[in-house]
């Protein structure tokens, strides 16, 4: 269930300088600067994005004697929106390490920054029977019904996916359970309702790097609408939409080989 929580968002004078605010009811402090977006606890980060470069870099390490002079990688994660706790951001990651194919994904990742790496979930939020009600609505959906029966009378979002095919598009609908959990992000309000992106990988190797953004229309729950009216009105984070006006960071990785890593 949702946990109600109040913001304060604070930005300094000086244009080059951080964006922060605290959640309230927690010891929890984010800090946003044009290059990296952090949560703080006491002071030590328990989120952020510059310090995942060293676990970055340790997939490039190569055993003794191998050959890495074809190698290459890159990873980037865009910050998308911020409400309360809630951190949501594109990450890419691609690359050759060896084999027979470089490899590329692409997806949504949202996270609460005070709990596990996967404590957020959509379903428990909305409630399932709301997410399937606007998936069953979506227009895109919509045309990669596979078993119309059993699409009109799914009740779980496990079971409505199943009822999906891939189709020319090359849509990982059958994997998508844990992207309607957690590979999503709030974009913007309309008419009492959240605008909620949700992003599917792709269905076969074929059609790696690929994602396939789904929006939909979600009633909002009483006790989150306070945080993301002024989440909408940039007064404490910001939402999908206003991404460019907060300057939200993009932070990126690169490796390349170097004649001196050959064997």
């Amino acid at each position: 269930m949702f946990t109600s929580f109040v913001v304060t968002w604070v930005l300094f004078a000086a244009p080059a300088g951080p964006q922060t605010w605290k959640v309230s009811g927690t010891d929890v402090t984010f800090e946003m600067t044009s290059k990296d977006l952090r949560g703080l606890r006491k002071g030590q980060e328990i989120f952020g994005f510059q310090s995942r470069k060293e676990a970055f870099l340790s997939i490039f390490k190569p055993e003794e004697g191998q050959d890495t002079s074809e190698w290459d990688g890159t990873q980037s994660f865009e910050t998308l929106s911020v409400v309360g706790p809630w951190v949501s951001y594109e990450q890419s990651d691609g690359g050759y390490t060896g084999g027979a194919h470089p490899y590329a994904r692409m997806t949504y990742v949202t996270r609460d920054v005070t709990k596990g790496e996967e404590d957020f979930s959509l379903l428990e939020v909305f409630g399932e029977k709301e997410v399937v009600k606007a998936l069953k609505a979506d227009a895109f959906v919509r045309k990669h019904i596979g078993d119309e029966a059993v699409f009109k009378k799914a009740s779980t979002v496990e079971a409505l996916l199943e009822s999906l095919v891939a189709g020319e598009d090359c849509v990982g609908f059958e994997y998508g359970l844990d992207a309607v959990k957690r590979s999503v992000a709030f974009h913007h309000l309309e008419r009492g309702k959240v605008a909620v992106r949700i992003a599917f990988g792709y269905a076969s190797e074929m059609c790696r790097g690929q994602k396939f953004v789904v929006g939909i229309l979600l009633p909002i729950p009483p006790a989150l609408r306070p945080a993301l009216e002024k989440a909408d009105r940039r007064e404490e984070g910001f939402l999908m939409k206003d991404v460019k006006k907060v300057q939200a960071p993009t932070v990126s990785f690169t490796w390349e080989a170097t004649s001196a890593e050959k064997p």
